[in-house]
């Protein structure tokens, strides 16, 4: 391969593994910020479940950006974006905010995919697989939620082994 165009692949693959970490640290940020304003017991739960699948998926790429040496991106400005996201999530009725989980979902798919496609390794691979299954498990949640599918919500997400071995016993 010539030297410009694996250039251009790393660059690339850095650049989603940024935009990865920070769409982690936005989820986490924002259902963190929900599940605090959510008055319902078993929301508050499956928001609190949200929040450490976000929290667990964005720890597991840490080795990968120490390994390489990337910047993680400007979590302040990530967060001040969740802060104006959980405005508009505020107006919303969780039935709202439930439907709106897939079309992120989809698009934060194809992120991971093509991670899983430019991973230079092993361990890039096997992290870029999780954060698709995390994904996964994140739209199914809100089309079981939403009745859509059938099986408990929060099931496959509790079944992803960084989610399990985050969840405090």
């Amino acid at each position: 391969m010539p030297a410009l165009a694996f250039y251009s692949i790393a660059m690339r693959a850095s650049e989603l593994w940024v935009e990865s970490y920070q769409g982690e640290v936005l989820g986490e940020a924002l259902f963190s910020w929900m599940a605090d304003h959510e008055e319902d017991q078993e929301r508050r739960h499956q928001l609190e479940v949200l929040t450490l699948l976000e929290r667990s998926t964005k720890q597991l790429a840490e080795p990968l950006f120490e390994r390489k040496a990337l910047d993680r991106g400007d979590t302040a400005a990530t967060l001040k974006e969740a802060g104006a996201l959980a405005d508009v999530v505020a107006t919303m009725t969780w039935e709202e905010f439930l439907a709106s989980i897939g079309p992120v979902a989809e698009q934060f798919l194809l992120k991971y995919r093509e991670l899983v496609e430019l991973a230079a390794d092993d361990l890039e691979r096997e992290i870029a697989e999780s954060y698709v299954s995390h994904e996964l498990a994140l739209a199914a949640f809100a089309r079981r939620a939403l009745g859509k599918e059938s099986g408990e919500p929060l099931e496959l997400i509790l079944a992803l082994s960084h989610v399990t071995a985050a969840t405090p016993r």
